[in-house]
């Protein structure tokens, strides 16, 4: 029985450093498609959502929004705990779960950890954006 302990205690702290390599992992990518944004402007197509990665460990899903459309869902929405990266520079009406509306302008690049929301996200700038939602299951 202490073996197992022992087996158990060490297996949910290996998962738990294999989930924390896989975000940093997938942080760093971001970056990565970040740096190559600076280069050149970037100019949303379309609104789109689409699924990155998904697999047992977490979930990678890519939103690209257009001037005035929505940024990371549709109207209302929640999102699980997760960590945004963001691909190009931001400037968003947030409307809280509470009502509160927010205006904010945030740089491509910043990197940040939410717990589970619900919210609803405008793109309020001239230009699209591009956002890297990442859960971790």
């Amino acid at each position: 029985m202490c073996c197992f302990r022992v087996r158990d205690t060490f297996g949910k702290q290996h998962n738990n450093l294999m989930k924390l390599i896989m975000v940093l992992c997938v942080s760093a990518w971001g970056f990565v498609l970040q740096g190559n944004a600076q280069s050149k402007p970037f100019t949303a197509p379309s609104d789109t959502i689409k699924v990155v990665v998904n697999n047992d460990n977490m979930r990678v899903t890519e939103y690209i929004s257009t001037p005035g459309k929505d940024v990371c869902g549709k109207g209302k929405h929640a999102h699980p705990a997760h960590l945004t990266i963001l691909l190009s520079d931001l400037s968003v009406q947030l409307t809280t779960a509470e009502g509160e509306v927010k205006n904010l302008d945030v740089p491509s690049g910043l990197t940040f950890w939410s717990e589970k929301e619900t919210h609803m996200v405008l793109n309020k700038g001239a230009k699209g954006t591009r956002v890297l939602l990442v859960e971790v299951k």
